[in-house]
């Protein structure tokens, strides 16, 4: 029995028909690269696979590129290089090669038989090579010399029903790669399909064996997931098939974790209602998972029953860097999410001075930090409550982006070095002496004069 439509399904783009989709590939077939590398290959048994088989079917995707052939991988090798195409050995003991022509990539494999992930079997024909696929949808292939669709397992009709199902056994296929317990979340609620009931029972049966895949391939697929037209979905479904514990597992405490009087939703429905409202940018998406992730850890509720969450987003910082390290993420996207997760509640209802420390807070973040805060804005305000204090705040930053343009724009009037001529010795102490300096200038700029800052930190001495 198919799961519901009603399973959170969305629309998503777009379908081509049958034969729009057969014209796209033919058409696909006759672009550069591809045509170049199927001229090399031929005589052969060759077809397109995988997922640029499956988008063709719609309007918005972009997919790299996969061949399956009856010949072996040196085969393909030596005919590559006898068309001057480079290849590149990703895998040939597991009958996979890469060829690049133009900067694009191509992988050719030969046919597999199912469940020989370590040492590739040579299947004889492409029905058994896509029995070993994850999802009927997935076990598609084209045949390149006959402009036909193969598709032993009906994957064209659930493609077209929106439907997402495990290939034969979905628990066989699921204990050979527990990875596809998330790929079903990604190319199920997290595009807009629903999941087939025996599937989704294998998923939640097998799911604890995502504890056996490598953090660096969990992130591959969660950005994936985040990255879909429906992220906020895909999340739900993690959570729904007992998936949170090795995907999301800071996420936990959220569920049911109640607010207080400014928010509608619990913790875990306000971070799927943040994300679903994020801009498709994988810092915003993740930003949105970690920004209040802290609140659980920092509650405490007054007499009256009122309850906070002080310096919440200073937790919520610590743990996601802590995950983010966990996950392999780089320096430099753990940098800008820490940084937009621990300015989240830096409000957008502020003067100019407010406004010249967050430029100078958020530096190159601050338009992310700016697309978060409409999406993170308080769900009692009405949007005309919100649009009102943003646009007084996007005039304020506007003003003073413009002034960065002047060459003295939040520089000093002094140095380090005029205050050593007041008996200042460089150190802790001096530095300390320039951020309050610093202060004074952005809460009033027009006293960033020598002759103020001089006078101002004899003061402080």
């Amino acid at each position: 029995m198919e799961t519901s439509p009603k399973r959170g399904i969305c629309s998503f783009s777009h379908q081509r028909s049958r034969s729009d989709a057969e014209a796209h590939l033919r058409q696909l077939m006759q672009q550069g690269p591809l045509k170049a590398l199927i001229s090399a290959l031929s005589p052969a048994e060759l077809y397109l696979v995988g997922g640029s088989v499956r988008d063709a079917f719609l309007t918005s995707a972009e997919t790299d590129l996969d061949i399956a052939t009856s010949l072996t991988a040196l085969e393909v090798k030596e005919r590559c290089e006898r068309h001057g195409i480079r290849i590149v050995e990703t895998g040939i003991q597991h009958g996979t090669v890469l060829a690049v022509i133009d900067e694009v990539h191509i992988e050719v494999t030969t046919f597999r038989v199912p469940s020989s992930r370590d040492v590739h079997t040579t299947a004889r024909d492409i029905t058994t090579d896509l029995s070993g696929r994850d999802f009927t949808i997935n076990a598609l292939a084209f045949d390149i010399a006959t402009s036909q669709f193969i598709d032993p397992f009906s994957g064209l009709s659930d493609l077209e029903h929106r439907i997402v199902r495990g290939v034969g056994s979905a628990e066989e296929r699921f204990v050979e790669d527990p990875l596809r317990i998330l790929r079903m979340v990604r190319f199920s609620t997290a595009q807009g399909r629903a999941i087939e009931d025996t599937t989704l029972a294998a998923a939640k049966k097998q799911v604890a064996l995502l504890a056996k895949i490598s953090p660096e391939r969990i992130k591959g697929e969660l950005d994936k997931i985040l990255m879909s037209p429906f992220p906020h979905l895909g999340v739900r479904t993690i959570h729904e098939i007992g998936g949170l514990p090795f995907s999301f597992p800071e996420l936990i405490p959220s569920v049911g974790f109640e607010q207080n009087k400014f928010h509608i939703h619990d913790v875990f429905d306000h971070t799927l209602w943040v994300l679903e409202r994020t801009p498709a940018d994988l810092i915003l998406r993740w930003s949105a998972i970690f920004h209040d992730i802290g609140k659980p850890h920092t509650l405490s509720v007054d007499p009256d029953g009122s309850r906070h969450f002080y310096s919440h987003e200073t937790v919520s910082e610590d743990i996601s860097k802590k995950r983010m390290k966990e996950l392999r993420f780089s320096t430099d996207d753990t940098r800008a999410i820490a940084s937009i997760v621990r300015h989240h509640m830096r409000p957008l209802d502020c003067g100019a001075p407010g406004v010249r420390r967050i430029i100078r807070d958020l530096g190159p973040q601050l338009t992310q930090w700016r697309q978060f805060k409409a999406a993170d804005s308080p769900p009692t305000f009405s949007e005309a409550e919100f649009l009102s204090v943003a646009n007084r705040f996007d005039q304020l930053l506007a003003t003073e982006l413009a002034k960065m343009s002047g060459p003295s724009y939040g520089k000093l009037a002094i140095t380090g070095e005029d205050l050593k001529t007041l008996g200042v010795t460089a150190g802790p102490h001096m530095g300390k002496l320039i951020k309050e300096l610093e202060e004074l200038v952005i809460e009033d700029p027009s006293v960033n004069t020598k002759e103020n800052l001089m006078a101002e930190a004899q003061k402080r001495i």
